[in-house]
């Protein structure tokens, strides 16, 4: 009986805090959101997309400890509009689809940088490797709408991409600019 009062107990503080409280959760609004990257293969300058990903964002500027991040890429869906690279990105030297569909991005800490910057750290699962990155972006509310704008660099042999083949970056730029534009909705909860 003791341990059941002490259950409630505990239940009923970490409901009632505001420590706890989980930060406004966002749904992506996927025809206005996208993930780009870009580079240079043979000094000659590329940029692409992907077309299927999905979010699960709960951010609250007032609360950045309750806030978190997942976003789940389908590698597959890479695209650049150039035949050649958009065959050559799923393969196993590269984003390796057959053994590794997705990328994982999981926030673990939010900054604020002052007005609407705000800093994330993160971690990056891709082909197996898991590497911190850091995510600078803005937050814009607008009622029940919001539009987050940011960007990072990934260091492609952090993630074995292309070693095999251009381990030393004569081909392809071993640093890949990543920008992420999500317009959202705020998700609403039923009564």
């Amino acid at each position: 009986m003791l341990r059941l009062m002490l259950a409630l107990i505990a239940w009923t503080f970490a409901a009632n805090s505001p420590a706890l409280a989980e930060a406004t959760r966002w749904q992506v609004v996927p025809s206005d959101s996208k993930i780009a990257f870009s580079g240079e293969h043979a000094g000659n300058k590329f940029k692409g997309t992907f077309a299927t990903w999905e979010a699960s964002i709960a951010f609250d500027p007032a609360d950045l400890a309750g806030s978190k991040a997942t976003v789940t890429v389908a590698l597959a869906s890479a695209k650049t509009g150039d035949t050649t690279y958009d065959k050559t990105m799923p393969t196993a030297d590269w984003f390796d689809v057959a053994h590794g569909p997705s990328a994982v991005f999981e926030t673990t800490a939010f900054r604020a940088k002052g007005g609407d910057a705000y800093e994330a750290d993160a971690t990056l699962t891709l082909r197996g490797f898991k590497v911190p990155v850091v995510f600078a972006f803005t937050f814009t509310p607008g009622g029940d709408r919001a539009t987050l704008s940011g960007s990072t660099r990934l260091k492609r042999l952090d993630f074995g991409i292309g070693k095999g083949s251009d381990g030393d970056g004569s081909w392809v730029s071993l640093d890949i600019p990543v920008e992420v534009t999500a317009v959202m909705t705020r998700n609403v909860l039923p009564q």
